[in-house]
């Protein structure tokens, strides 16, 4: 089929074509600004069957099966699971669900900077409180904001957490929680998922779960 000149066009079909043309842009800029449509998003992570080779390091005992990602304390050193995974993250919005099973008592989001930087931010989700911890330096640990909060065992809780430049904003289960800290701006290379399953005693103590994790950018 021959192109067709605009000039040779129906005027109907004109005005059509230059409002596709003009406007899509700039309707498709309003759509994501309100919210009607969302943004590609940086990560989704199904969970259905294992974990990409960019899940590289952790501690205990991680699965991922079914959409959810499991993990527990194993091993002799006590200490709670954690699972890193690289992506370089700087302004973003993490969205996911977690719940704690058995004896586990909280469940964590961690984010590094470079190796010799180490921790940058954490946000701790425990039964009773809500906590968000900066570490300015390396070995610093820096309380930025508490909230009472009520997180009962077995169910799913929803988080999201939104950074922007030197201030983060966080939402679990509607209850708002946000800080401000210089070091919040600095890029994020790692995060991690993890926290406290419950004791050494492995999945008969308790464990951590996760599932529907969505990183978008700004």
């Amino acid at each position: 089929m021959k192109d067709r000149s605009l000039a040779s066009q129906n005027p109907v079909e004109a005005v059509v074509w230059i409002c596709m043309r003009f406007l899509k842009p700039l309707i498709l800029t309003f759509l994501l600004q309100s919210g009607v449509i969302g943004k590609e998003p940086l990560l989704r992570e199904s969970f259905q069957d294992g974990l990409s080779k960019d899940w590289f390091w952790g501690l205990g005992t991680w699965k991922a099966e079914n959409g959810i990602l499991r993990g527990f304390e194993s091993g002799p050193r006590r200490h709670g699971p954690v699972k890193m995974r690289r992506l370089a993250l700087q302004d973003a919005v993490i969205e996911c669900e977690f719940r704690l099973i058995g004896k586990a008592t909280f469940a964590g989001i961690i984010f590094n900077g470079s190796q010799e930087r180490g921790h940058v931010v954490h946000l701790v989700m425990a039964r009773d409180h809500l906590r968000i911890l900066a570490h300015p330096r390396k070995g610093e640990t820096l309380e930025l904001a508490r909230l009472p909060t009520t997180l009962a065992p077995q169910a799913w809780h929803k988080v999201k957490l939104s950074f922007q430049g030197t201030s983060v904003s966080v939402l679990v289960n509607g209850q708002s929680l946000s800080a401000e800290h210089g070091c919040l701006a600095e890029e994020k290379q790692t995060f991690g998922l993890g926290g406290d399953s419950g004791g050494p005693e492995g999945e008969q103590a308790g464990a951590l779960e996760f599932r529907s994790l969505v990183i978008t950018g700004p």
